[in-house]
């Protein structure tokens, strides 16, 4: 079985959707995990699990020509903002704000995605798709939005979230740009999660003097899975980004805070409320328009 013939013949929504279901379902294993260990090595163990899972499935996407691309070096470079400062800022949002309150501010990426698609990458933006992006983006405000935690958005997501949002639009832009010359979005992932796991490292050994040597088993296996739906959801993203347009599977992927409210839900912890409808009803409705649109 060649992974890359199976993920080129799949639409890019559908991709986009589904990265956005893995990144969602992502954040709640991630959240438990940061009540055992700090925000850089829930980052490292998570960077390395992705890592280790292109490994792994190599044998099925690895192609020699690949590493001698241009390709390659882009995605070498952008690791060094993603997943390097993107996932720390976003686990840093986490543990000081919560999931809704970081939520709320990452869900301002598509603007920043979109805004560089169209300048650098010469995408046309539909009325359709901007309205559809636009209630995407409101919708994910209604859901997460808490009007009582103003003041800690002011302090702290202002900062995280917003880095992470800004780094992931571009993100998004970049990787467009890199899978032109090396399609391949198992090799994206597998490069970029390596130099980011380099930075990692050396950012840790930096920061607290040595790496960290007894790392608590639960920190581990929350992060381990968090990483295993991580790993997934990037090259979910990476395959969308690589068929279709950056305007189109941004904002789609952009919904990933429904599902991590949906697996609260699910799971007991989130009631149904109006405004979880209202949240659900904008989102879905902007990624099935998009779908249609622009898919």
């Amino acid at each position: 079985m060649n992974l890359l013939n199976l993920s080129s013949n799949v639409s890019a929504p559908l991709l986009g959707v589904l990265a956005a279901v893995l990144f969602g379902i992502s954040a709640l294993p991630a959240k438990r995990g940061l009540q055992f260990v700090n925000a850089e090595t829930g980052c490292l163990i998570t960077m390395a699990t992705t890592w280790l899972v292109c490994l792994l499935l190599g044998p099925l996407w690895m192609r020699s020509e690949d590493w001698f691309t241009a390709g390659f070096w882009i995605f070498a470079l952008a690791g060094l903002i993603h997943p390097y400062l993107s996932m720390y800022a976003s686990l840093e949002a986490l543990k000081r704000a919560g999931t809704t309150v970081a939520s709320t501010l990452a869900a301002t990426a598509p603007f920043f995605s979109t805004l560089g698609a169209v300048l650098f990458l010469q995408e046309n933006l539909t009325i359709g798709v901007g309205l559809a992006t636009i209630a995407i983006v409101a919708g994910v405000i209604v859901l997460t939005f808490d009007g009582h935690r103003l003041a800690r958005i002011m302090r702290v997501a202002l900062i995280f979230a917003s880095i992470a949002a800004v780094i992931r639009g571009s993100t998004h832009v970049i990787g467009k740009w890199g899978l032109e010359l090396l399609p391949n979005p198992f090799m994206a992932t597998f490069v970029a999660f390596s130099v980011g796991m380099v930075c990692m490292t050396i950012f840790i050994r930096v920061r607290y003097g040595e790496l960290p040597r007894s790392v608590p088993t639960n920190g581990i296996k929350h992060f381990f899975y968090s990483g295993l739906f991580i790993a997934f959801a990037i090259i979910s993203m990476y395959g969308a980004l690589m068929i279709g347009r950056v305007v189109v599977i941004s904002p789609i992927i952009a919904s990933y805070p429904v599902f991590t409210l949906l697996s609260v839900w699910i799971l007991g912890a989130e009631r149904v409320s109006r405004r979880l409808v209202a949240g659900v009803f904008m989102v879905t409705a902007g990624v099935v328009v998009i779908a249609m649109v622009g898919g």
